[in-house]
């Protein structure tokens, strides 16, 4: 009898008994946007988000600022529950919605307020890139997508009218960092040698194309190839015929690549002129 009574005494305190456990009071934060739906920036505006724990925020811009260069200003960027010292958020750039490997373009990370370049990549005019960002924790910004100094894109080079100076700008950076790369194109009006003469005050180096995918270059010796260094001044003078040089072909269009060669990073302005010799 005895144990039959402490057996229901035991039975109705743990009924009454309450089993307490410590609740997970991680701030997970919130994800903004879909990969089908991403949030659409606009160049030049501030946009405040945030990303979660897990998951990520999506967003887009077009370039309607011009083919070039562009930067991503991660501005009161906050972290809250970080689980890693190195960095807060990380941010990936895509050149269309699917974020494919095939489409990546660069990937940067930040601990605190920042610019990302994303290695002075120059993209292509009235486009849309993609953005995909992951938190370290659950994290809170300001994006703001601007321009960024170097202009034109392999597709989209800057035409340049013959004897007119274009005023021009480069993020001038060295390779340790990626250098940064203007493009340009222009028609030649009869065959003749063209001459290329810039007002740069920084180190600046150039390469003359033939073809608009700015892969085969035009040589004759080394005289198609600037030589790196101030107050750019080079004279194209075709390709090598039996030993001797034609100069450039009438009536086409050929393809220049100005790139920088500094050891700091610094977006260099100048004037850019070519004109026939003749």
């Amino acid at each position: 009898m005895k144990k039959l009574f402490y057996f229901i005494i035991i039975l109705i305190f743990g009924a009454c008994s309450v089993t307490t456990e410590e609740a997970d009071e991680t701030n997970y934060g919130a994800n903004e946007g879909s990969a089908s739906s991403p949030v659409e920036l606009t160049v030049g505006t501030a946009n405040s988000g945030s990303v979660g724990r897990t998951g990520y925020s999506y967003y887009k811009f077009t370039t309607s600022s011009g083919a070039g260069s562009y930067k991503l200003n991660i501005a009161s960027l906050a972290i809250s529950d970080s689980y890693y010292s190195s960095a807060s958020v990380y941010t990936q750039l895509y050149s269309n919605s699917g974020y494919t490997s095939s489409s990546w373009i660069d990937s940067e990370s930040c601990l605190a307020d920042c610019f990302v370049y994303f290695d002075h990549e120059n993209l292509d005019n009235n486009t849309y890139y993609y953005l995909q960002m992951s938190g370290y924790g659950a994290v809170s910004y300001t994006l703001t997508v601007s321009k960024s100094g170097s202009e034109g894109s392999k597709n989209n080079p800057v035409e340049l009218i013959l004897s007119t100076a274009h005023p021009g700008t480069i993020d001038n950076i060295d390779v340790t960092f990626e250098y940064g790369y203007s493009y340009y194109k222009f028609t030649t009006s009869a065959a003749d040698n063209y001459t290329l003469t810039m007002t740069n005050s920084d180190s600046l180096d150039c390469q003359l194309y033939s073809n608009s995918g700015f892969s085969t270059t035009v040589t004759y010796s080394s005289y198609n190839d600037c030589t790196a260094g101030t107050n750019l001044s080079e004279t194209f003078t075709g390709a090598a015929s039996s030993g001797s040089s034609s100069g450039l072909s009438a009536s086409t269009a050929y393809y220049l690549k100005i790139y920088g060669t500094r050891t700091s990073a610094k977006t260099t302005t100048y004037n850019i002129t070519v004109a026939p010799e003749g």
